[in-house]
């Protein structure tokens, strides 16, 4: 899902007019999904892990390799039926794996380092979430792979804020309908992690070109 330069831009979407929206809305943003993992993907939210949060209802993610020609002020496609809510751009700093199959799902998980981290504390936070706390929970949670992004800029945040760090989880139907952590406690890891939050745990479902199937 990264640009040239290791940028996605993630976008929020939600349907307009309420009642009166368009029912083919959703229909049409499936449609505009590319075919190819790597290059970006639809998705509609199956589930939240937190309480007070109101995501949206749609995500797209987008390779971010310049402006085309039909993005609106936001830098977003235009989306008929649809309201933009979210555009937040995220460089790519880890992944397990490269993308090659369509996940079911992903897991999003926002992490916010404490306030009052150092650089030097940052390297140390980065370096144990990178090495051990991402993979671990891919593991865990048995994803087709996992992906680590820092924030770049946030064109449009969530009235809450967009967190720094972002950690996508891609995974089959079969975890994706077990999404609650089973085993062992994850490491604790440093002083400087354990101060780490939290405020996205999200669960969206991808729609469109090169979604897998569901159940027949």
């Amino acid at each position: 899902m990264t640009g040239g330069d290791g940028l996605t831009r993630w976008a929020g979407w939600d349907l307009r007019g309420g009642a009166s929206a368009d029912p083919s809305a959703a229909e049409q943003f499936a449609r505009s999904a590319p075919g190819e993992p790597a290059a970006g993907g639809r998705f509609e939210l199956l589930a939240v892990a937190a309480r007070g949060f109101r995501p949206p209802k749609f995500l797209s993610a987008s390779p971010a390799t310049g402006a085309a020609a039909d993005r609106t002020s936001d830098g977003e496609p235009d989306h008929p039926g649809l309201r933009l809510t979210w555009s937040l751009l995220y460089r790519q700093v880890a992944e397990t794996a490269p993308a090659e199959v369509a996940p079911f799902a992903i897991y999003l998980l926002g992490v916010d380092p404490p306030a009052d981290a150092t650089d030097d504390d940052l390297v140390v936070f980065n370096d144990f979430y990178t090495d051990v706390h991402l993979p671990e929970v891919a593991a865990r949670r048995n994803a087709l792979r996992a992906v680590r992004y820092e924030l770049v800029e946030a064109t449009r945040p969530p009235y809450q804020g967009a967190p720094r760090f972002l950690a996508v989880y891609e995974v089959d139907e079969e975890s994706a309908a077990n999404r609650r952590h089973k085993g062992p406690k994850y490491a604790s890891g440093p002083e400087v992690w354990q101060r780490h939050t939290t405020p996205w745990r999200l669960w969206y479902r991808r729609i469109g070109a090169g979604a897998p199937p569901g159940p027949a």
